[in-house]
């Protein structure tokens, strides 16, 4: 079956501390991302980059760095996003950090209501808690934005815990907020296709998924570009593993690739690396 992906660029780090982030979409396209899709037989439309706002706040004020930056691309992104999903196609988001995921998850849950499942491959929960006491990037934040925040930083989002699935994480959090997590050692411990598998099973059938990807998920071996590499995580070839099997899931609407930090890649390599993995795993969709 051949698949049509439409590539949209969010080239911002408004979440983080420093830059890097917002390099990646046009990395990820330097590094051959539109040939190789096609190599594998795929229909590619690239969308360009989202225009994000000409100024963005940036500070170390508390609660929440650069704000109201954050909360400026959210805006814009759940109204973009929600056009970029409403087509058939299977849509590849390109970030940016990881705080993007409120803006994107505010369109796919206002698109598809009830149906809109989360399924968040990251090495952490990233919901901490503003506090007025420290100064956090929303990028550590994004999920407890979307299930916790009662209407005062953001609008509501309509998200709940339990439409939310998080996979890969380091540690078990003692605050988790009710998200079902599969720890980094559950996930090693035992046959990773099972274990995925097992995660999907627990979707609903009528469900529409949207995949979001942060790429510190992989050990600092398998990919030091990430914008906070760790020495503990999923090998690449696990990563490759897990990919290729969410991906083929046909309720998945689109993925989101995020915190991958140009600036550490001085030679493209690790560029190359996951738009390969990337092709790979929409290929074996494609062929499913």
């Amino acid at each position: 079956m051949t698949i049509t992906i439409r590539i949209k660029g969010i080239p911002h780090f408004s979440g983080a501390f420093v830059s890097g982030t917002e390099m990646a979409p046009d990395a990820f396209r330097k590094a051959g991302l539109v040939q190789q899709l096609q190599v594998k037989g795929l229909i590619v439309e690239d969308l360009g980059n989202l225009k994000l706002p000409d100024y963005l706040p940036r500070h170390n004020i508390p609660p929440v760095r650069n704000w109201p930056a954050p909360r400026m691309v959210w805006d814009l992104l759940s109204k973009e996003a929600a056009e970029w999903l409403e087509q058939d196609d299977f849509l590849l988001m390109l970030g940016g950090d990881c705080s993007m995921i409120v803006g994107t998850a505010i369109a796919h849950q206002q698109l598809y209501g009830e149906q809109a499942y989360l399924l968040v491959i990251d090495g952490h929960l990233d919901a901490l808690v503003p506090s007025a006491s420290r100064c956090i990037g929303a990028a550590g934040m994004g999920l407890w934005f979307l299930l916790q925040d009662q209407g005062v930083w953001i609008e509501r989002s309509g998200w709940t815990a339990d439409r939310v699935k998080l996979v890969g994480c380091q540690k078990l959090p003692e605050e988790h907020f009710g998200v079902e997590i599969v720890t980094l050692d559950q996930l090693q411990a035992h046959e990773l296709n099972r274990v995925i598998s097992e995660v999907l099973a627990s979707i609903p059938a009528d469900a529409k998924i949207l995949v979001h990807f942060d790429v510190d998920v992989m050990n600092k071996e398998a990919m030091p570009a990430a914008y906070a590499p760790s020495e503990t995580g999923i090998s690449a070839d696990e990563a490759q593993r897990l990919l290729t099997r969410v991906l083929q899931d046909q309720r998945v609407v689109g993925m989101e690739v995020t915190e991958f930090s140009a600036l550490r890649d001085t030679t493209g390599e690790q560029a190359q690396k996951l738009v390969e993995m990337i092709a790979v795993a929409l290929e074996a969709r494609g062929s499913n």
